[in-house]
Order: structure tokens, then sequence, then C-alpha cells
């Protein structure tokens, strides 16, 4: 499955959201590891996702597109 890296930054920074507020979210131990996620060096497993989508209330499909 493949990111929208730009769209999940967009979607973090128009909800006002810290890159270290959301790694804490997805289980992360530090922000560079979400850092890695918005600029496709990391793909986080499938909960991880969830945990993502919710946060920012949208579909995985939303992430993905």
């Amino acid at each position: 499955m493949k990111l929208n890296t730009e769209k999940i930054r967009e979607l973090r920074l128009s909800k006002g959201f810290t890159q270290v507020e959301v790694a804490k979210t997805m289980g992360y131990t530090n922000r560079n590891s979400y850092s890695q996620v918005e600029t496709g060096k990391r793909e986080p497993n499938l909960h991880r996702l969830s945990l993502l989508a919710g946060l920012y209330d949208v579909t995985l499909d939303e992430l993905t597109r």
C-alpha cells in the first residue's frame, strides 16, 4: 500500500499537530520515526496506519490516494 506522504503532512499541519504528538499517538518512541513516514522512508503497519487515519478523521483509502 503506497502512502500519499504529501497528504499525510498536509493533514497533520491542517489539524495543528506536531510530529512529536503524532508519533506518540502512533506508538513510535521518537519524532524521527514518524518523520520517516511523512518522507516515505518508512511505511507504518496496518495498526499504526489505522491510528493515523483515526487521528486525522479520514479513511485508510484517503491516506493512500
